[in-house]
């Protein structure tokens, strides 16, 4: 990863590089202000008080919130927001991308529960993995005994889904808050590249916007992938991020 574009969290006990553009203020919340805000008290609350908030909004004593929804929605982005803010307070977390699951094992969720927050991402890849599903289910469990620690975890697919073999571990999952991360409007995904452009120091015209949204595919992290393209096109090539420039990176990356 680019080093402008990444920096070390403190996190326990697999140092993971994080993108430093995905923090809360890159985050265009759209229709999931409710969860955006949520996600940022929780970083100001974490630990024993970040478990009473939650059991406030649940009803429950599980400090676990679920959040579901396709591919390209910012779920990564807002657990890596939540890392960020919980690295600035040193804060104790971990951020786990299970879709790293094969240069893993299980025993990687052992302790786990020792972090004021845990960030588990891509639930949905182990989903079927019976030693996988049987560790998640563990440490689901110490977590519920545990007065320290807070889980959030990211899926494509909701806590019933039936790719969750383990039923033991459905119910678990079904004791936390389930967000379902709605899509943006094509406005607010014209505000995401904004932001992230001008985090780049670049300024896109309307006109070479609109190209690149009617041109690529629309989903979010392609559109962003574009943009890291476009910016290191114009810094070799010492142009202006303009029309001509935005067409001929499509052109060739088509």
């Amino acid at each position: 990863m680019n080093s402008k574009n990444s920096t070390q969290a403190v996190q326990l006990p697999l140092p993971v590089s994080l993108p430093v553009d995905e923090t809360f203020s890159s985050f265009v919340a759209g229709e999931n202000r409710q969860l955006v805000d949520l996600l940022s008290k929780l970083a100001n609350a974490s630990g024993e008080n970040g478990r009473q908030l939650l059991s406030l909004l649940s009803g429950q004593n599980l400090p676990l919130i679920n959040i579901v929804g396709g591919p390209g929605r910012g779920k990564s982005h807002l657990l890596f927001s939540l890392c960020h803010e919980l690295a600035q307070r040193k804060s104790s977390h971990i951020y786990l991308n299970l879709n790293d699951y094969k240069q893993l094992h299980p025993q990687v969720l052992e302790g786990l529960e020792q972090v004021s927050l845990i960030c588990l991402d891509n639930m949905h890849a182990v989903a079927g993995i019976r030693e996988w599903e049987v560790g998640l289910f563990d440490l689901i469990n110490r977590v519920s005994e545990s007065h320290l620690t807070t889980l959030v975890c990211t899926s494509e697919f909701g806590p019933s889904h039936p790719d969750f073999a383990l039923p033991d571990l459905r119910s678990r999952l079904g004791w936390g808050i389930t967000f379902q991360v709605q899509p943006l409007t094509e406005e607010e995904r014209k505000t995401v590249i904004r932001l992230r452009a001008k985090q780049r120091g670049l300024k896109l015209s309307e006109a070479a916007l609109d190209y690149l949204l009617n041109r690529s595919d629309r989903d979010l992290p392609s559109l962003l992938r574009v943009l890291d393209v476009l910016d290191e096109r114009s810094l070799q090539e010492k142009r202006r991020l303009t029309l001509t420039l935005v067409r001929q990176v499509m052109e060739s990356e088509g």
